[in-house]
């Protein structure tokens, strides 16, 4: 019982990569990543969609509480995801 509970607690902490072969995008991904970001600096707005995403740079749709939508540029460092530009969709 222990290996197991090891096991899967070992496999849970594997992140898959945001590139996989062929330099393909996992948007799910870098979706879980940015959201992550978001509540880690703010909370105040929930991902409702994405728009293009490569590796280093990603265009999310939010709404906050309020229900204003954002478009919102993301950058990826190397220190991780960074808001680059945002502005009001209404």
């Amino acid at each position: 019982m222990r290996i197991f509970i090891a096991l899967a607690l070992a496999l849970s902490a594997c992140a898959p990569a945001a590139t996989g072969p062929g330099g393909h995008v996992n948007v799910a991904v870098v979706k879980n990543q940015i959201s992550d970001q978001i509540k880690s600096e703010h909370g105040d707005r929930t991902i409702t969609s994405m728009g293009k995403v490569t590796a280093d740079r990603a265009t999310v749709y939010t709404t906050n509480g309020a229900g204003v939508r954002q478009e919102e540029t993301w950058q990826k460092d190397a220190s991780g995801w960074k808001l680059e530009t945002k502005s009001a969709m209404n």
